[in-house]
């Protein structure tokens, strides 16, 4: 072969070596793909072992247990033996039905809404007031319609009209002094002789004063009236501390306990009555009287500038002390027997006139032996009831202004069950969508279909109720600023694979109700709310595994199987042949390079 055209054969089988190693990329990666749809359909048979259909389980009417797959719309629809539930999305909204959905829109109340169902009838009612009837009930009383009909009898009245001022209740309690009706006539029965003795000034008129005196401090004698010589003389110390000495002679010597006039001593036995009154220590005790100007005049003798006996003088015809605590006092009447009798007896020595100062302190003391007290007596007191009586008068007016401004009746609406378990089921759905209260809620902005043209009295109480109250339950919207409740598509409502789905996915949750005590802050549910459950949780929901699907993907992953060993055969043996065939080329290609390389050393020694 020549050199021209071992090379030309040189060139071709390059080129076939070339494309042969292409060829065997490409099956290469051919196989490396069949590896992907190898892993690709064990993947898919290993979905199809997980897969599973969810089960609803209850029991009919007989208690016959009735097994179905999940769906919305099997939770929706009511069974007498059945757990309620609802569907609730990521925004916290309840999916009802159309219908539920068409239902609610066109009801204004709840009411209206089980009405829908023909679970209950409603009719409007006539109801008293509660607040005319807590406002007539003040007025009144518990017979407050026998009132506002003008058929009570006036004696029946409680409340405000059982109130009203009697005349007769309105009376003032007023102190009268007067005058000791049993002691002092005596006293002026036995002193009177003496007394008139001072003013007279006969024989010893100035001094007879002190038989009187004498006679007032603890006074001795027997059931005679005779005096008890051994008691005396007796002594006693004055508000200032001189001494006094009162001896029996005293006594005796005085009209007052001897005499013609006097045989029985009946006025002494007088005095002594008077006597252990006014001295009486352990009981009752009596003042001097008590005297304003007296008790400003002694109060001024610390400024006047008397000293010496005109200044003691001052103070022991007062009526008034300084006690420990340097406050002015009433002194005891014994007190003031003592210290008028000191003045009287040393008069001289002291320098007091008798005719001025002396007879004038007698008769103060005369007036301080009334021994006056208060005495309470009861008198009308008009000015009291009038004044009662406006101000009854004002609150009644004001009470039935108020009263007069009330409806006396509201309207009510009257819900009659035919059917407790299923409209409760409607009452449970109502609220979960509505929120708490009986009645349409007002959303600003929101349009929710029918809402009450009556003002209702239900809604009057709740108004009250949930006064300042701001949360889902309460304004029917959800923490995101939406409705309760979305409508679910009718297709969706029945597929189970959607709701499948959802709850693994945790697109979708439920809510179950349960029937208890109402939460602490109210749900708008009479002994019922809507709890979050986890439906693995919920007994009366199963979950199996989905037999036809798992029997489609094994026939499936058998027959790729299948084909894919088959073609990774024919790749096999496609490779192998080229192999044979580049092995074959190669050595072709080396047996041509060899002659080639030989040829040229050839040219070369005949040209060297």
């Amino acid at each position: 072969m020549g050199l021209s055209a071992s090379q030309a054969r040189l060139l071709s089988i390059t080129s076939r070596i070339s494309d042969n190693e292409l060829r065997s990329q490409t099956i290469t990666t051919a196989k490396t793909a069949l590896a992907n749809k190898t892993s690709q359909a064990s993947q898919e048979y290993l979905a199809a072992l997980d897969e599973t259909n969810m089960f609803f389980s209850t029991y009919d009417a007989d208690g016959n247990k009735v097994r179905e797959k999940l769906t919305a719309a099997c939770l929706s629809q009511y069974a007498p033996l059945k757990n309620q539930y609802g569907i609730i999305n990521t925004d916290g909204q309840i999916m009802v039905s159309e219908i539920d959905a068409q239902n609610y829109l066109e009801s204004a109340t709840l009411g209206e809404f089980l009405e829908k169902y023909g679970v209950a009838t409603v009719e409007d009612v006539q109801v008293d007031n509660p607040e005319y009837v807590e406002q007539a009930i003040y007025i009144y009383g518990s017979n407050w319609k026998e009132w506002i009909e003008g058929t009570a009898a006036e004696d029946t009245a409680g409340g405000l009209q059982g109130l009203k001022p009697n005349e007769e209740d309105y009376n003032q309690l007023i102190w009268k002094e007067t005058i000791n009706a049993e002691l002092y006539p005596k006293f002026v029965n036995a002193s009177k002789g003496c007394l008139d003795h001072c003013y007279n000034k006969e024989g010893s008129g100035e001094d007879c004063y002190l038989h009187v005196l004498a006679h007032l401090l603890d006074l001795e004698v027997d059931s005679n009236g005779s005096i008890i010589t051994s008691a005396y003389p007796k002594t006693f110390t004055t508000t200032y501390g001189q001494g006094i000495s009162v001896d029996s002679g005293k006594i005796t010597s005085s009209n007052i306990y001897g005499g013609p006039w006097n045989a029985q001593h009946t006025k002494t036995l007088e005095m002594k009555e008077v006597s252990e009154a006014v001295c009486n220590e352990t009981g009752k005790v009596y003042y001097a009287a008590e005297d304003e100007a007296d008790k400003a005049h002694y109060e001024s003798l610390a400024t006047s500038g008397l000293t010496g006996n005109d200044l003691l003088v001052e103070q022991l015809l007062s009526n008034y002390y300084t006690d420990e605590n340097g406050e002015t006092q009433l002194k005891t009447l014994k007190q003031k027997i003592i210290d008028l009798y000191y003045v009287t007896e040393n008069r001289h020595s002291l320098g007091v006139d008798f005719d001025t100062t002396l007879i004038n302190a007698i008769e103060r003391f005369q007036e301080d032996m009334k021994l006056k007290e208060l005495t309470p007596e009861t008198i009308p007191d008009p000015e009291a009831y009038e004044e009662a009586y406006k101000k009854w008068q004002t609150a009644m007016e004001q009470a039935l202004g108020v009263l007069n401004g009330l409806d006396r009746y509201l309207t009510d609406d009257q819900i009659t069950v035919t059917d407790a378990d299923e409209a409760q089921w409607y009452v449970n759905l109502w609220h979960r969508m509505n929120g708490a209260s009986d009645y349409k809620a007002e959303i600003e902005g929101v349009e929710n279909g029918a809402h009450p043209e009556t003002h209702y009295l239900g809604q009057q109480e709740e108004e009250e109720k949930y006064a300042g109250m701001e949360n889902s339950l309460i304004n029917g919207l959800t923490a995101n600023g939406k409705l309760l409740w979305t409508v679910l598509e009718d297709g969706l409502m029945n597929s189970a694979e959607y709701l499948n789905y959802g709850l693994k996915n945790g697109t979708l949750t439920l809510e179950r109700v349960n029937f208890s005590e109402p939460t602490e802050d109210g749900s708008g549910i009479e002994q019922a709310t809507w709890t979050a459950i986890i439906y693995s949780n919920a007994l009366d929901i199963s979950e199996e595994e989905n037999e036809k699907a798992i029997t489609k993907a094994e026939v499936k992953y058998q027959q790729a199987m299948k084909d894919i060993e088959a073609k990774d055969k024919q790749y096999d043996n496609m490779i192998r042949r080229l192999d044979t065939e580049h092995n074959a080329l190669q050595t072709e290609y080396d047996s041509i390079k060899n002659v080639i390389g030989k040829n040229i050393e050839r040219t070369l020694k005949m040209y060297s």
